[in-house]
């Protein structure tokens, strides 16, 4: 294999690694709200919140009204003014639920489940329905005080149910990655023969593959293990519906933990692939892509990996990968947008069209903006002016230049910015 095919393969993996390093525990416990690609739904949920918001502060001025005068005119504004927030905050969790059926519905999580997500959050809908007309036909505080009680009880179920959905799409996640692991050796240790084959001494690079793949197997060992919880699923029953708070939620604390010191051990092997690349570059004597000294190298070959927190600024012609949690703005652009379908996408004319898959491509518009959570989004043609902020990698293929603020790692071909 060529220097320059090792060097691509190996920045495609690290970029790789380090996305799956931005999970953390404390991402576990996130609802996944925002990687939802349904724009409609994604819009009926923020307009029941703000309903749900402006019901909230109407509430608490007839409560306060109420607290003043304990007459009968504020009595009956107070019951109202609970119906109203009651019936809102029901309206926002069914939005909430729509958004959660609609990610489990998408092509790449089909399979994943043992059990019937979408049935378990039509019957949560069902019931919060039903508590609605409830809340409706009631008309004393008494008999709203239960309903809302009711209402708390139905909404930690489908925070608990949620969340447990959750942890088991990132152990999906998870373990594709490690089951990609053992090709990474192989490429590593097929880049270290080909420097051995030129009389490089590759001992430092040999131990870095040596701790890579233990790594690997550490991380396998605590897959495993959380495998091993999910299994016993305690506090839920086999249909993944709660049947009892204080034990699911013990639970859903160590599924957390465990995976908290997988992604750890997954965090390690990305620095040490870091470390294998740079090594690379220097044992290779020459260009990181070329890997060989005084050679011309084709514009359009380029490659910069750029990883981190921050800004990235790019102009240039050719081909843009960006994952991670960002917020990307393309403007001046003659070219192809293509985005994952957790990706909200606000484009300046142009058409799109939904791919096999999930994919979004986007032509022929002014500009746009791409926000999200673990997005993809891979953006091609001439004139490229973009700016990534937040967290996650770029992979720049062709010609042009970038500069980045805040805390990257780089490595590769485009020109930086002076």
């Amino acid at each position: 294999m060529k220097n320059r095919q090792l060097f691509t393969v190996l920045t495609l993996l690290l970029a790789a690694v380090f996305i799956l390093s931005q999970f953390s525990g404390s991402a576990v416990a996130q609802q996944p709200i925002n990687q939802t690609g349904n724009q409609p739904l994604r819009g009926q949920y923020e307009n029941t919140g703000k309903q749900f918001e402006d019901a909230k502060q109407q509430f608490e001025n007839a409560l306060r009204q109420f607290n003043a005068k304990k007459d009968n005119k504020s009595n009956e504004e107070l019951v109202l003014k609970t119906q109203e927030y009651l019936e809102k905050a029901i309206d926002h969790m069914i939005s909430y639920l729509d958004i959660l059926k609609s990610r489990v519905e998408t092509p790449e999580n089909q399979g994943i489940f043992p059990f019937d997500v979408s049935k378990n959050i039509d019957s949560q809908v069902t019931e919060l329905e039903q508590l609605k007309t409830k809340v409706q036909q009631d008309n004393t505080t008494d008999e709203l005080r239960a309903d809302n009680k009711e209402l708390m009880n139905v909404y930690a179920g489908i925070r608990l149910e949620a969340r447990y959905n959750y942890e088991i799409l990132l152990n999906n996640t998870i373990g594709k990655f490690i089951a990609k692991s053992d090709n990474v050796s192989a490429r590593l240790n097929a880049a270290i023969q080909n420097l051995k084959s030129n009389g490089k001494d590759t001992s430092s690079l040999e131990a870095i593959a040596t701790n890579f793949t233990n790594s690997m197997q550490g991380a396998t060992a605590g897959q495993q293990k959380t495998e091993a919880l999910l299994a016993t699923h305690t506090g839920f029953n086999d249909s993944g519906m709660v049947i009892n708070n204080t034990d699911a939620q013990a639970f859903l604390k160590q599924i957390d933990d465990s995976q908290r010191e997988t992604i750890k051990v997954l965090r390690d092997a990305s620095g040490q692939l870091q470390v294998f690349v740079r090594d690379y570059k220097r044992l290779s004597g020459g260009s990181a892509v070329t890997g060989r000294s005084g050679v011309q190298q084709n514009e359009r070959d380029k490659r910069t990996l750029i990883m981190g927190s921050g800004t990235l600024v790019a102009n240039g012609t050719g081909r843009a990968v960006i994952e991670g949690n960002v917020t990307v703005t393309l403007s001046g652009i003659n070219g192809t947008l293509m985005a994952s379908n957790n990706a909200v996408v606000i484009a300046d004319g142009g058409t799109n069209q939904t791919l096999r898959g999930g994919q979004v491509k986007y032509q022929g518009f002014n500009s746009a903006t791409i926000t999200g959570n673990n997005i993809i989004i891979e953006v091609s043609g001439n004139n490229i002016d973009l700016t990534a902020s937040g967290t996650g990698a770029a992979i720049l293929n062709g010609n042009g230049t970038y500069r980045t603020e805040d805390n990257f790692s780089v490595s590769g071909g485009w020109k930086k910015e002076d």
